[in-house]
């Protein structure tokens, strides 16, 4: 009986799963993140996948945070995309009006009442510069916030919600800042928005052409010169859009990393003693990502 049961036992040892040793790297990256995280005071979710063989590094990812402006990607996905269906055109001008103009972003003075701006003029301000203007101006000509969402929804894209424009933001905010920051409205986790822009890359929502131009664009991005690009090594080809509101701060975009692969960060904090520390806290988690994924 006694041997019976030794060789059952047997049987079950070697039938049970090995459990898989631990990962170093992810192991290191995490401490990287919580390091960042415990010096900015602030909360931190990040997520990091390596386009072509799938390999993903998280921190939070699932976690929703407020998107602020990284939310008008996917306004200029929804523009794009309605320039390919017929209902939009790149060089059709839209009038400009004085209720049209946001005080907030650094094309406000070029905004002049009266004036004709492009439609592909006010998507290129949006994604270089975050023009705040350009951003509701492009959002009423599609019909709203909720229509972006619906949009995005048409193409299989889940876990960002869109139900304010900039106006819209300011709006919340003075109602309940801190249902805002968390992202109630506006918001999206760091592995949703990775896979969007994951799959913005792969071509997979516009065509080719609109593909390319929105990542020209993000490309040429003038704010985040502190944020993911500051934690990379310089020339780092990068492609990417900053979000800033409140106490939340935000960088997304595309890596290309030393043997022409590419990775995809999603960075976003909230909270935290100040914008220069939540700043530094993304180059830092940037830096520990390209460690994490480059040999």
């Amino acid at each position: 009986m006694n041997v019976l049961f030794s060789l059952a036992l047997a049987v079950l040892a070697l039938s049970a799963p090995v459990p898989e040793p631990p990962d170093p790297v992810a192991a290191g990256f995490r401490q990287a993140v919580a390091a960042a995280e415990a010096d900015s005071g602030g909360v931190v979710g990040v997520t990091a996948v390596h386009v072509e063989s799938g390999r993903r590094l998280s921190v939070r990812g699932g976690e929703t945070f407020q998107m602020a402006s990284v939310f008008k990607v996917p306004v200029a996905i929804a523009v794009l995309g309605a320039v390919e269906k017929g209902t939009l055109r790149l060089d059709e001008e839209v009038a400009i009006r004085r209720s049209d103009r946001r005080k907030v972003g650094p094309l406000y003075d070029e905004w002049k009442p009266g004036m004709r701006v492009a439609v592909g003029r006010m998507v290129d301000v949006m994604l270089v510069f975050s023009d705040n203007t350009a951003a509701d101006k492009l959002c009423a000509l599609l019909g709203g916030p909720r229509a972006v969402e619906k949009d995005l929804a048409s193409r299989g894209v889940a876990g960002v919600r869109i139900s304010l424009d900039e106006k819209g933001m300011g709006e919340a905010m003075k109602k309940d800042l801190a249902a805002f920051e968390k992202g109630v409205e506006n918001g999206a986790s760091p592995d949703a928005i990775a896979a969007l822009l994951a799959r913005l890359f792969r071509g997979e929502l516009l065509s080719r052409v609109s593909t390319d131009r929105v990542l020209d664009a993000m490309r040429r991005c003038a704010t985040g010169d502190r944020r993911l690009r500051a934690g990379l090594p310089k020339g780092t080809d990068v492609l990417d859009k900053t979000g800033t509101v409140g106490t939340c701060s935000n960088d997304a975009g595309i890596l290309t990393l030393p043997d022409g692969t590419h990775l995809v960060l999603a960075v976003f904090v909230r909270g935290g003693r100040d914008a220069a520390a939540r700043d530094e806290t993304i180059a830092r988690i940037a830096r520990a990502a390209w460690l994490a994924f480059v040999p």
